[in-house]
């Protein structure tokens, strides 16, 4: 199984919340929702999303000259980091990158107070440890 440790998590956490623009509360909940989303992912996509948030924590040496995983960043400097990932000029690089936002915008979109900022209704399943729990859609029933 391909997942998360709880430091990387927590790496991922600071570095979330300055890719989406949240408080910390929010991008450690996404962040979790990055790990539970890579136990459930096949091998191959797991294995290929873990070693891209592998790099996108640990390369600020290569796109901004420093020597320290990407959560130690300032933010000023984090916010560069980033800005470098997203305008990459290798194709790989870049879509490596927002393939890592794809999954992190996922568990954003499904937040309930991101939903509640929007009017949203919550999601109509939401997948826990016991698997797939219903919610949100009336006369809806346990998947």
């Amino acid at each position: 199984m391909v997942g998360l440790g709880p430091g990387a998590e927590r790496r991922l956490g600071v570095v979330l919340g300055a890719m989406l623009g949240e408080p910390e509360p929010i991008a450690r909940d996404v962040a979790a929702f990055f790990r539970d989303y890579l136990a459930r992912a096949p091998l191959l996509a797991a294995v290929g999303l873990r070693f891209m948030v592998w790099a996108l924590l640990w390369l600020p040496i290569v796109f901004v000259g420093r020597p320290v995983p990407a959560s130690a960043l300032s933010p000023a400097l984090r916010a560069r980091y980033l800005e470098r990932w997203a305008g990459a000029r290798s194709y790989l690089v870049r879509e490596g990158f927002f393939l890592v936002k794809t999954v992190a915008l996922f568990g954003w979109g499904a937040h309930p107070v991101v939903r509640a900022r929007f009017g949203m209704p919550d999601v109509a399943v939401s997948h826990g440890p016991e698997g797939a729990v219903s919610r949100g859609l009336e006369g809806s029933e346990g998947a």
